[in-house]
């Protein structure tokens, strides 16, 4: 089968994507340094995101079809954008990687997770939204998290690694709760971000100008070429979890309407794939973008850094388990 990118990957890219309702994309951005509290860095493009039937073929078997999956490169940083658009009503949400809570830091029960068995919990396990913008990571103590940052699974690496002892699951765990029948919640005000650092004009330059921000962050994170190494003859493509990176000034707001509004059982569960940017070749045919700017390069073109008008918003306690966690290290997992 011919394949023109320009064609059918394109065609099947998702920039957003829908899950119970609730609409939002994962964004790209650099990896911030560790052992210092960091400000916000900006989005760098969202993540192309794709469904797994549109894929079969490629994809590994054991890859649910209605399930989805972007490439990241080994080393590279995410975050999760929640649309700002219109809400019926608000939603609850626990978000999970490698099966490992991302507020709470407990792993979920691998036999409960296909049984929508996930549960909400009073010592908040979960985000609601609004309020709740964005996720940068995983949530620790102290009005900060510690950033997403891709991980090869057998690498030891990921949070899912160092919490259970086994790298099975990978991939981010989505789980959206609805309010109870009949409850009509005033959605809470979403904070307003605001810039502490950088500049809009680097920014909003490239953004505005006819070179793409996909080829303007092509500067590699990592060794080797944005192409494919030797996928071709690969049997299996191989899944990516998270770790943990450098610390990052962010809250999770408390509920505002308490655990008793809703639903026990989760509209939706959701799995997105991560799979090695090496591999996204093996599974669509098309080799991946280039992966986004490093620190440095981020730093010389003065790209913006933002802190949230979120004073009046208490913070959930977060776990301390994250802080005991080696951090994704440049370079460890390379072959």
């Amino acid at each position: 089968m011919n394949r023109n990118p320009g064609n059918l990957v394109e065609k099947l890219k998702k920039e957003f994507v829908t899950i119970g309702g609730l609409e939002l994309n994962f964004q790209r951005t650099c990896k911030v340094p560790e052992g210092s509290l960091n400000s916000l860095p900006a989005g760098l493009g969202s993540f192309p995101v794709y469904t797994v039937r549109d894929f079969r073929t490629g994809a590994p078997q054991e890859w649910r079809d209605d399930g989805y999956f972007f490439p990241m490169y080994r080393q590279e940083a995410m975050w999760i954008n929640f649309a700002r658009g219109f809400m019926q009503n608000p939603k609850a949400l626990i978000v999970g990687a490698g099966n490992i809570n991302a507020v709470s830091g407990k792993p979920f029960d691998p036999a409960k997770t296909g049984d929508l068995e996930i549960k909400l919990e009073k010592e908040q396990n979960y985000l609601v939204i609004p309020p709740q913008p964005w996720l940068d990571g995983w949530k620790a103590e102290d009005n900060k998290i510690y950033q997403f940052v891709a991980a090869e699974m057998g690498s030891g690496e990921t949070v899912e690694g160092q919490i259970t002892g086994e790298e099975k699951a990978g991939g981010i765990q989505l789980i959206v709760y609805d309010p109870l029948e009949g409850k009509k919640l005033i959605p809470a005000t979403r904070p307003h971000e605001y810039l502490v650092g950088g500049s809009w004009g680097a920014y909003d330059a490239i953004l505005k100008s006819d070179m793409s921000m996909k080829t303007m962050c092509c500067f590699m994170a990592e060794s080797g070429s944005a192409a494919s190494r030797g996928s071709d003859t690969l049997k299996r493509a191989m899944s990516m979890g998270l770790g943990r990176g450098g610390e990052i000034e962010q809250k999770i707001y408390p509920d505002p309407y308490g655990l008793e509004v809703w639903r026990e059982k989760p509209t939706v569960v959701d799995i997105i794939y991560l799979v090695s940017s090496e591999d996204f070749k093996q599974v669509t045919g098309y080799d991946a973008p280039p992966t986004p700017i490093t620190f440095e390069t981020y730093q010389h073109y003065g790209y913006p850094w933002f802190e949230v008008h979120d004073k009046k918003y208490n913070d959930t306690k977060g776990s301390d388990i994250f802080a005991k966690l080696k951090p994704v290290v440049e370079g460890k997992t390379k072959k």
